[in-house]
């Protein structure tokens, strides 16, 4: 079980930073993040005086594994990557429904581990973390949007919690054979919207690369809607296939996927693994909840534009007690 941090936002003592082991990863840090021993104590340095003095963080994570994440993904610009941070408390605390008392132990997530909606797959030849999602596995009648978003969202807390995945990101395979349409009406284009604007603007995720495969006709305009809310950087990492062939004729990740795609995986095995990689991160995904920010104090909601505030408004309806 992984040890949960303080979230005392001005403790006596700080962590120091510990390069990663791997060799590759450590190449690609450098390479891509522009991650240096100097570089990085500086900016770990700035981001924890900035939450000291920031009025409207009232208790935070200071701990350096948390706030690498954001520092990673936003390419150790300590500005940008505070901004980040304070919209993640807020979307946090604003969103309940969507990210408070998340428990990896609570029954239906192993219900939903085992239909294999989601599988780790492993990590590819540059180190990022590659994740198949399958919409057809998933009993829609059973797990709305709220249980999708939760679900969601332990994933990315467990993958994240793991620096090398910091560095080097996620691949994510969209296999939507035989989805039925009733999984993209369960979405209004008001819970796309907000959903994408909280992981792409709030949530400290390095996507590498998104695979889509056999996505039907019903699904394009959906789809359209999705890349429309992405920026274009996310957009260009976009790849759509018309079969499955196609996809593994284009790609290196044959090996990665489970027998049944003609790869080398039993499915058994990996769904142990995501099974055992949120029960060891259970305790550190439910203290992020001890985390506060007093919203009337944040600069982030004072600054927001009309966009914004249609979309935090749009959300109140999904707070719970």
């Amino acid at each position: 079980m992984a040890t949960t941090q303080k979230v005392d936002k001005c403790p006596e003592k700080y962590d120091s930073y510990q390069p990663v082991s791997s060799v590759l990863h450590r190449q690609i840090a450098l390479e891509e993040l522009r991650e240096d021993q100097t570089f990085v104590e500086q900016a770990l340095q700035q981001m924890r005086e900035w939450i000291a003095k920031n009025p409207a963080i009232q208790t935070c994570r200071t701990d350096a594994n948390f706030l690498l994440r954001f520092l990673r993904v936003r390419k150790f610009s300590h500005m940008a990557a505070c901004e980040t941070l304070e919209r993640y408390l807020l979307a946090r605390q604003r969103f309940p429904a969507w990210y408070s008392k998340v428990d990896t132990a609570e029954p239906w997530v192993n219900v939903m581990i085992d239909s294999e909606f989601v599988v780790p797959l492993g990590r590819d030849e540059l180190g990022r973390i590659v994740y198949l999602v399958r919409y057809a596995n998933l009993d829609i009648d059973r797990f709305g949007v709220t249980e999708q978003i939760r679900f969601f969202t332990m994933v990315f807390e467990s993958i994240f919690a793991d620096e090398l995945n910091q560095i080097a990101g996620i691949v994510c395979i969209f296999d939507d054979t035989n989805i039925p349409m009733r999984a993209f009406a369960q979405w209004s284009l008001t819970d796309i919207k907000n959903y994408i604007e909280c992981v792409t603007k709030a949530f400290p995720i390095r996507v590498k690369e998104v695979h889509v495969v056999n996505l039907p006709l019903f699904g394009a305009t959906v789809g359209e809607w999705i890349m429309s809310c992405c920026s274009e950087k996310l957009r260009s990492r976009l790849k759509c296939y018309r079969s499955l062939d196609e996809f593994v004729t284009k790609t290196n990740l044959i090996s990665l996927l489970p027998k049944e795609y003609g790869g080398k995986q039993e499915a058994e095995d990996l769904k142990r693994q995501l099974k055992t990689t949120l029960e060891h991160y259970r305790n550190v995904i439910l203290a992020l909840d001890d985390m506060k920010v007093d919203e009337k104090r944040s600069a982030t909601l004072k600054n927001r534009n009309p966009t914004d505030t249609e979309i935090i408004g749009s959300f109140r309806k999904l707070d719970v007690d």
